[in-house]
């Protein structure tokens, strides 16, 4: 029987095969982006869990109070791991790691740059299963000056075990193991490990044994089984009031963060690599997206079987005259659709095999289609041909196995007939989640231009930003005067970052009489005299930094309280309860930096200083050499290559040991948004997938109603009906249908769009026009696809039509 209806199935594929071909590419792309959103889903799930001891693997997290609120943070002074290791003796699995974003190393004469370079100790591959390929690193990574290398670097640098090389020309490393390159799906990413004594003070520039510095410091323990993360939480307590001080005691709060839960908690967003953080509610709108795809595509094969259901009638009719059974004619249309799905699931993994090279560059993500080497992959590629099947099929097989054969033979079924209701309905919810999409692409696409265009409080446009190796005064000064000569370069200034950089140095301060207890969180710029020009900050009150003050500032045999003087942000006023910016001008404040004391002399407009998630905080600016990493370099457009070839050969010059890299600002700036950008460009494409399945089956509906008004369209135009009233005739009720769709959307759509621009602490308000050009779209669009089919059911030969009739 089954043979039977294989076979039957078969011959109506290849009777109705312009429906079927429909149905097939409809299923397709439906099915191409729910693969390969599963396959994005799949990577972020399975992030970290090739660790054996995943489940009992916790990262040491902070909260950390102030007037100004709680800062979450993921990591830990660099003190801990040895206290931690001392006042819990129970707990011996705990490592602690430094990670460095960037540098660079010389092999010979060689200069190669590399990211991702992390410091660790002997317990490191205790804790984490990252492969060893040869080295002892419990043995080797408790001994200074020694390193190692990851495969793809080994390669890189052409180094082996006992190959020397210098690092950021501090340190002579020995390269004494190999290590497997760690796994994408790992929250921690290195090129190299270095062990934890080569990380001294001298190679930081901080000292690393202070409880109140932190930077990239992350500690990760093992707990051993049967006890809670609970229970070393209310211990902690008894461990922060040993180690900190009585002002910091109440401050400071140390918590257990589950292994993972790191990836997909942005509270504590701050990882030791560029993997990032991904919410669990983005993830949960990329399943409901991939569901929604599916959904509409197949009900175009709901609406298709239903409209041809007049073609089988007659052969239901037979069917059940000769005594065939309900259940029996609903199984024999199941196996047509299960067919259908099944040619469209071979087509959809073709499909998404071809796009997924794009897809991995797009996202930056190592995603493959590994059919056979995934059983979670064919669990969900067999649940999702069920449930398409089932979805698409079951409708039409009860409509269809339900008809009167009396009726049926006597031609009593018409194309009015046969669940008309039902497919009115399933193209509104078709048009409902189109223009839900379409809403949400043109907010998104409204934000992203607010990205561009916000005025940040700073010039954004031709300034580059080159880190400085060496913060000498004698090398700064050639560095600014030789590239002055340059008439292309318009400022030099030196700072600890550019304003929106993320490098601020966070700490505390608060008014001198109100004492530390009042400390508020604030960001430390340590800034030169041309760094207001340079950037183009906006003086609101006061003055700038003097041309002199700065060599004061690096003079260590004036006291630290007498050598310095501040220019804060508004916010930074306002945060302190002045009620005007001209109250706070020669009032003393005192930073957390060094405890510093000094006047404020001047305050700049409110700048941006991270991404527009977050609220523009207090910013205190500083004359402070020592800590000048970064030169931004304001430049002119004309000729630009000419005045970067300048820089990098000016640079080399004074820098000769060191490898030269460059950032523009903006280019930074739209790197704060790549995460939204990504969503953009897969909204849009989304939206563009639903439309398109769709006008599929509009397509197929229009097709199918032509056909079966053949005899009525000639009748109107024998009687003068020209081929505007035709088109009129067909698209009247999907124009309708549309509009009912929309007054569905609209809502869902504002809603939804309005949450998502709450996580921006400034956004756009949603203006009407995204909705009225959200409808247009959709009715365009549809009216294009309808008018496609009617036109030529217009232009039909009456007399052709009525002698078939």
């Amino acid at each position: 029987m089954i043979r039977n209806y294989l076979i039957v199935a078969f011959r109506n594929f290849l009777r109705n095969r312009n429906y079927s071909l429909i149905n097939i590419l409809g299923l397709s792309i439906g099915l191409t982006a729910c693969i390969v959103i599963f396959l994005l889903i799949s990577y972020e799930v399975k992030f970290d869990k090739f660790h054996g001891r995943y489940d009992r693997i916790y990262r040491v997290v902070r909260d950390v109070k102030s007037v100004s609120g709680i800062e979450y943070d993921g990591v830990t002074p660099y003190p801990f791991a040895e206290a931690f290791r001392n006042d819990f003796p129970d707990i011996p699995l705990v490592t602690q790691l430094h990670f460095q974003s960037e540098g660079f190393v010389k092999v010979g004469t060689d200069k190669y740059e590399l990211e991702e370079v992390i410091f660790a100790d002997t317990l490191f591959f205790k804790v984490f299963d990252f492969e060893v390929v040869s080295g002892n690193p419990e043995v080797d990574l408790g001994e200074p000056n020694k390193a190692f290398l990851t495969e793809s670097t080994a390669e890189k640098l052409g180094l082996d075990v006992d190959g020397r090389f210098r690092m950021n020309n501090k340190l002579d490393l020995e390269v004494v193991g190999i290590i497997k390159d760690p796994p994408p799906s790992s929250h921690i990413q290195f090129v190299m490990i270095v062990s934890m004594p080569s990380f001294t003070a001298e190679y930081f520039g901080w000292p690393i044994t202070s409880w109140g510095l932190t930077s990239t410091g992350y500690s990760y323990l093992v707990l051993p089984e049967g006890m809670s993360p609970e229970s070393v939480n209310e211990r902690f307590v008894a461990f922060v009031e040993k180690y900190y001080d009585v002002e910091e005691r109440d401050r400071q709060t140390y918590l257990l963060q589950p292994l993972g839960d790191i990836h997909f908690n942005t509270r504590y967003a701050s990882t030791p690599s560029n993997t990032g953080n991904i919410g669990v509610s983005q993830l949960v709108v990329m399943g409901i997206l991939g569901i929604f795809i599916l959904i509409i595509a197949c009900i175009n094969y709901i609406n298709l079987a239903t409209a041809l259901a007049v073609r089988k009638s007659r052969e239901i009719g037979i069917r059940k005259t000769l005594g065939a059974k309900r259940n029996q004619l609903a199984a024999y249309f199941l196996s047509e659709t299960f067919i259908l799905t099944l040619i469209a699931v071979v087509i959809s993994l073709g499909l998404a095999e071809w796009l997924l090279p794009w897809l991995r560059n797009f996202v930056q993500k190592e995603i493959y289609l590994e059919l056979f080497s995934s059983p979670e992959l064919l669990i969900f590629l067999v649940l999702l041909v069920s449930a398409a099947t089932l979805f698409s099929g079951f409708y039409p097989a009860v409509v269809l196995s339900g008809f009167d054969p009396a009726a049926v033979l006597k031609n009593k079924i018409t194309v009015q007939g046969g669940g008309s209701f039902v497919r009115r309905m399933l193209v509104v919810l078709q048009f409902f989640i189109a223009q839900v999409m379409i809403i949400g692409t043109l907010v998104i696409s409204d934000q992203m231009e607010y990205f561009a265009t916000r005025p940040l409080g700073f010039s954004r446009d031709a300034v580059v930003n080159v880190p400085l190796p060496a913060n000498e005064k004698n090398l700064l000064d050639e560095f600014r005067s030789r590239l002055q000569r340059n008439s292309n370069i318009l400022n030099v200034s030196y700072a600890v970052g550019a304003p929106t950089s993320g490098s601020n140095i966070g700490t505390g301060y608060y008014l001198p009489e109100e004492g530390p207890s009042t400390s508020r969180r604030v960001g430390i710029k340590t800034v030169d005299y041309h760094y207001l020009d340079t950037y183009k900050l906006k003086l609101k009150a006061g003055r700038w930094f003097r041309e002199g003050e700065e060599e004061r500032a690096a003079d260590t045999t004036i006291a630290k309280n007498d050598r310095y003087v501040f220019v804060v942000n508004e916010a930074a006023v306002r945060a302190l309860g002045y009620a005007s910016i001209d109250e706070i001008l020669e009032k003393p404040i005192t930073v957390g930096l060094n405890e510093i004391t000094a006047p404020v002399v001047g305050v700049v407009e409110d700048f941006h200083t991270a991404s527009l998630h977050d609220p523009i905080g207090p910013v205190v600016m500083m004359n402070y050499p020592s800590l000048y990493f970064t030169a931004g370099i304001s430049v002119q457009t004309g000729n630009l290559q000419e005045t970067l070839d300048f820089i990098r050969e000016t640079w080399t010059d004074i820098y000769p040991e060191y490898y030269f890299e460059y950032e523009f600002l903006d280019e930074h700036i739209a790197k704060l948004y790549r995460q939204e950008a990504r969503q953009l460009v897969l909204f849009r494409i989304f939206a563009g997938v639903s439309i398109f399945i769709g006008c599929l089956g509009l397509l197929g509906l229009v097709s199918f109603m032509a056909n079966q008004k053949l005899k009525e369209v000639g009748v109107r135009k024998v009687f003068g009906a020209t081929v505007s009233e035709i088109v009129m005739l067909f698209s009247k009720e999907f124009v309708r249908l549309v509009v009912i769709s929309f007054l569905m959307a609209a809502p869902l759509a504002w809603y939804l769009m309005n949450r998502w621009l709450e996580s921006f602490e400034y956004h756009i308000d949603i203006h009407w026009s995204v909705f009225a050009i959200g409808l247009t779209t959709t009715l365009v669009i549809a009216l294009l696809t309808v008018s496609y089919r009617s036109v030529k059911a217009g232009l039909a030969n009456p007399v052709d039509t009525l002698r078939t009739e």
